[in-house]
């Protein structure tokens, strides 16, 4: 388990690999100060954060198994200080409403990753 005012944890969740490294690259960058998780499944996103208690979690909506809807329903019921940015290529009212239902702070469509993912982070740090 992290300790309470350590460095701050970002887990970044998306099951397309080249995706996941683009991500996690900019944002690591942009906070260097905070350890970076990655998951590429639910399930595994919901054991890291069982284990680390991230302080923001990136969330692909689209992941095998199940949602990103589902588990960022899960990771807000359970750690309710974590904050999750939902992340989609898909940039429909529908998926904005579902994500904000299931707790997410934040939604930033995959086609504007590199000028809103950084600002939607820092606003939850």
């Amino acid at each position: 388990m992290e300790q309470q005012n350590q460095i701050a944890t970002i887990l970044i969740v998306e099951d397309h690999p080249p995706t996941l490294i683009a991500v996690q690259q900019l944002v690591s960058t942009a906070f260097p100060a905070c350890r970076m998780l990655a998951a590429e499944s639910a399930e595994q996103a919901l054991d890291l954060c069982a284990n680390h208690s991230p302080r923001v979690v990136v969330m692909d909506i689209a992941l095998p198994g199940m949602d990103g809807i589902e588990a960022t329903r899960r990771i807000t019921s359970l750690l309710p200080d974590t904050r999750v940015v939902m992340h989609s290529n898909q940039d429909l009212q529908i998926h904005r409403e579902a994500a904000a239902a299931a707790g997410a702070s934040a939604f930033v469509a995959k086609s504007r990753t590199f000028s809103e993912i950084v600002p939607a982070i820092t606003g939850l740090i």
